[in-house]
C-alpha cells in the first residue's frame, strides 16, 4: 500500500514540476508577445537542392521569417502522458502570437549541404501598438459659435457667452498643450484667404495663424435649448460640440457632442411655485463647468490616443515626413507604411517599415528598413507612425 501512495505522489510531483515549467514557459513567451514593436534578428536553414536554389532560398527564408515572428511572442498549448514515473508522450503546439512586418536580408552563406540566411526584421501587433502616449499637442483655438432657443429662460441664456469662454479657458490651462489663440478668427476665414487674393491681403494685414501640417484646430460650438417637460419640470439641454481640424488645409478629421440636461424650474401659474422651485443659478453653473471640464479632457484624450499620421514626399533623394518633434516625433521612431507592392517579398501584406533619421521642428527624414525599398515608391503615401 504504502509502495502505491509513493508512486502516486512522485507522479504528482513530477506533473506538478512539468506544469511549473509549463506555466513559466507559457507566461514569458505571452508577456514577449504584448511588448512594442521589436527590432529582431533570425537565421533560418534549408537543405541545398542543386537543381532548385531559388527554392532553398525561400525555404530558408520562410524558416528565418518564422523564428522571427517567435522572438516577437508565441502561445504554448501542449499536454503530457506520464506512466510508472515516465513521460511517455509528449504533446506541444507553439503558435506565434505577433508577425513580421517587414525585413531585410543581412547575409546568405552555404555551409555544407545548407543554407543559411539571416535576417532582421521588425515584429508586433499594429492593432494594439498605436501610439496612445501622452505627446505634445499643438492646437490653434478658432472662432465657435453660441446660441440658445428664444424660449430659454433669460437668465440662463445670459450664462451661455460665459460658458462659451469658459470652453477656451479650460483648454489652455491643459497640461502638455501648446495654444495658439485666434478665437478672432473663423474656420471660413482662413480658408477664405487662401482662394480669395483681397481677402488674403486683409488677413495677412491682421495676421493669420501659422498651422502646421501635424497641428490641429478646435472649433467649439455651444447650443442651449428647451426640451420636453417631464413631471411638469421645465427642462433644458445643454450641447457642447467640438470640431477638430488637422493641417493647413483645415480638414475636418472628427466632430463630438456632449449633452447635459438641466432641470431648472416646475411649470405652474403661481409665481410663489416659480420661485421656490426654481434651481440656483449657481449650482447649474457649477454642473456645467464640471461637465465642460470633463468632456474637454475625454475629448483631447481621444485626440491624443489618434494615430500620430503624416504624409510621406521624396525631395533631393531623401524621404521627408510633415511632422517634426513639435509634433511628437522622436529619434529611430518606428513607422508603418502601407499601399506598396514589393517584387519578390516573403510578406503576405504590402507593409514597409521606415525610421526616423534626422528630427527637425516640424518635418523629419526617415529611412526604409528594407534597403531595397526605392523611395519613390512612397511618395504621397500616407505613415502611421507607432511607440
Amino acid at each position: 500500500m504504502n509502495n502505491i501512495f509513493s508512486k502516486i505522489n512522485n507522479q504528482t510531483k513530477i506533473f506538478a514540476i512539468f506544469l511549473a515549467i509549463f506555466m513559466l514557459l507559457h507566461t514569458s513567451l505571452f508577456a514577449k508577445g504584448k511588448e512594442n514593436f521589436r527590432q529582431v534578428e533570425a537565421t533560418g536553414r534549408s537543405i541545398i537542392l542543386p537543381d532548385n536554389l531559388e527554392t532553398s532560398r525561400k525555404r530558408a527564408l520562410e524558416d528565418a521569417l518564422y523564428v522571427a515572428a517567435l522572438k516577437g511572442g508565441a502561445d504554448i498549448n501542449g499536454f503530457s502522458s506520464i506512466s510508472s514515473n515516465t513521460i511517455i508522450n509528449d504533446q506541444s503546439v507553439v503558435r506565434a502570437t505577433n508577425s513580421v512586418i517587414d525585413f531585410k536580408i543581412l547575409s546568405e552563406t552555404q555551409d555544407k549541404e545548407f543554407l543559411i540566411i539571416n535576417i532582421s526584421a521588425i515584429v508586433g501587433d499594429e492593432l494594439s501598438k498605436i501610439n496612445c502616449k501622452n505627446r505634445p499637442l499643438n492646437i490653434t483655438l478658432l472662432k465657435g459659435i453660441f446660441r440658445f432657443d428664444s424660449n430659454v429662460e433669460t437668465k440662463l441664456g445670459r450664462y451661455l457667452p460665459i460658458w462659451y469662454n469658459q470652453i477656451y479657458e479650460i483648454i489652455s490651462s491643459i497640461p502638455n498643450i501648446n495654444i495658439t489663440n485666434h478665437k478672432d478668427k473663423s474656420v471660413e476665414q482662413i480658408t477664405q484667404s487662401s482662394i480669395n487674393r483681397s481677402f488674403n491681403y486683409k488677413a495677412l494685414i491682421n495676421g493669420l495663424p501659422k498651422i502646421q501640417s501635424g497641428d490641429y484646430s478646435i472649433v467649439p460650438k455651444l447650443f442651449l435649448t428647451k426640451i420636453n417637460q417631464e413631471n411638469d419640470f421645465l427642462n433644458y439641454l445643454l450641447k457642447v460640440t467640438y470640431e477638430i481640424y488637422k493641417g493647413q488645409k483645415l480638414e475636418l478629421i472628427r466632430s463630438r457632442s456632449y449633452d447635459l440636461p438641466i432641470k431648472y424650474q416646475f411649470s405652474s401659474k403661481f409665481q410663489f411655485i416659480l420661485n421656490i422651485s426654481t434651481a440656483n443659478i449657481d449650482n447649474i453653473d457649477k454642473i456645467v463647468r464640471e461637465h465642460m471640464n470633463n468632456v474637454t479632457n475625454d475629448f483631447l484624450k481621444e485626440i491624443t490616443c489618434m494615430p500620430l499620421e503624416g504624409k510621406l514626399s521624396v525631395n533631393d533623394e531623401k524621404l521627408i515626413v510633415n511632422l517634426g518633434r513639435n509634433q511628437g516625433i522622436k529619434q529611430r521612431q518606428i513607422g508603418l507604411v502601407k499601399g506598396i507592392n514589393i517584387k519578390n517579398s516573403m510578406l503576405n501584406n504590402s507593409s514597409v517599415i521606415v525610421h526616423t533619421d534626422n528630427i527637425f521642428d516640424n518635418y523629419s527624414t526617415l529611412l526604409p528598413l528594407n534597403n531595397d525599398v526605392k523611395l519613390t515608391t512612397l511618395n504621397n503615401l500616407i505613415v502611421k507612425f507607432v511607440e
